[in-house]
């Protein structure tokens, strides 16, 4: 742990979207919601990084995706992040924050296993099918009620990621995805940025039966910090963060929770929350609602815990 007493780790960021559309740098970007800088003076042990590149994408999703993993690497090189690629890497000790790359939707694929396992040769341990709409996989939320849910080529993706040692994120899947990937995924599943929609309502965050469903198959979902999603109406605050937690907690039982920001991926944020240094503050209200055990869990332990369990093993000739 390079910050406090107990692991942070935030599972989804569009940090490298940002930088891809806007320019700056990892290290410092005097815009946006966090930078290597700000991780680590918040005491942040793990940041997941997504690549988001959507079909519709200037230079193609391939194209794209393949910079943004670039600059992830980049920093890497500079010692600015320890990348997590094998399960060991979250054991030993690491000074600085360690960064995880994640790939936002299949787009950047183009329906090529072959592609896949190149991703996954460059440190992409965490996928989601599909964003929003609909790819060669699967069917996202603004998908009507009753489409195609996942494809056969997306069956062929999940065994291929169940086999390689790679997370299955259905945040942005449609019901009918989501089930299907349940049926078919062989391990845990995540949802890295999702919240409950007893809660509040919108189409992004889950069922109670989808949290259940996430929990029973030894998986995590990532608390969404994004107002639409925590509160259906007028602003929403940390109180409602902690509102979605202790439902979700109700539903999925301890180890099941944890934190996907969405930072760099919103417009705006929950009041109290100006970016990655207010994880801190987040940390301290959840340890007076919850307890610091179940805190340790929520601010990263859950995610960790999972990762360890997931990831390959390092191989005996790296």
């Amino acid at each position: 742990m390079s910050g406090g007493s107990y692991w942070i780790a935030d599972f989804h960021c569009d940090t490298l979207f940002q930088i891809m559309r806007h320019g700056g740098e990892l290290h410092k970007r005097p815009e946006g919601h966090l930078d290597v800088e700000r991780l680590t003076a918040a005491g942040v042990d793990l940041q997941v990084f997504a690549i988001y590149a959507p079909v519709k994408s200037a230079r193609g999703p391939l194209h794209e995706a393949l910079l943004m993993a670039e600059t992830f690497w980049q920093a890497v090189d500079r010692k600015l992040l320890q990348p997590v690629l094998w399960s060991e890497d979250l054991c030993a000790d690491a000074s600085g924050v360690r960064g995880l790359l994640s790939l936002e939707g299949a787009d950047p694929l183009h329906g090529d296993v072959e592609l896949l396992r190149l991703f996954f040769r460059l440190g992409v341990r965490v996928m989601g099918l599909t964003w929003n709409g609909s790819n060669a996989l699967a069917d996202g939320v603004d998908v009507a009620e009753g489409g195609r849910g996942l494809t056969e080529l997306g069956r062929c993706i999940v065994k291929e990621m169940n086999r390689l040692g790679m997370l299955v994120d259905v945040s942005h899947l449609s019901e009918r995805s989501f089930w299907d990937v349940i049926s078919v995924c062989e391990g845990p599943v995540i949802a890295s940025h999702s919240n409950a929609r007893a809660i509040c309502s919108h189409r992004r965050n889950l069922s109670d039966a989808q949290l259940r469903a996430v929990a029973a198959s030894g998986g995590v979902v990532g608390l969404n910090f994004y107002p639409p999603f925590l509160a259906s109406a007028g602003e929403a605050g940390l109180a409602d963060i902690l509102r979605h937690a202790e439902h979700m907690l109700s539903v999925m039982g301890r180890g099941h929770v944890g934190l996907g920001s969405d930072f760099d991926g919103v417009n705006r944020l929950p009041e109290g929350i100006t970016g990655v240094e207010s994880l801190p503050i987040l940390g301290g209200a959840m340890e007076k609602a919850f307890g610091v055990e179940v805190t340790e869990e929520i601010m990263g332990g859950s995610f960790v815990n999972l990762l360890v369990s997931v990831l390959p093993k390092k191989p005996s000739d790296q």
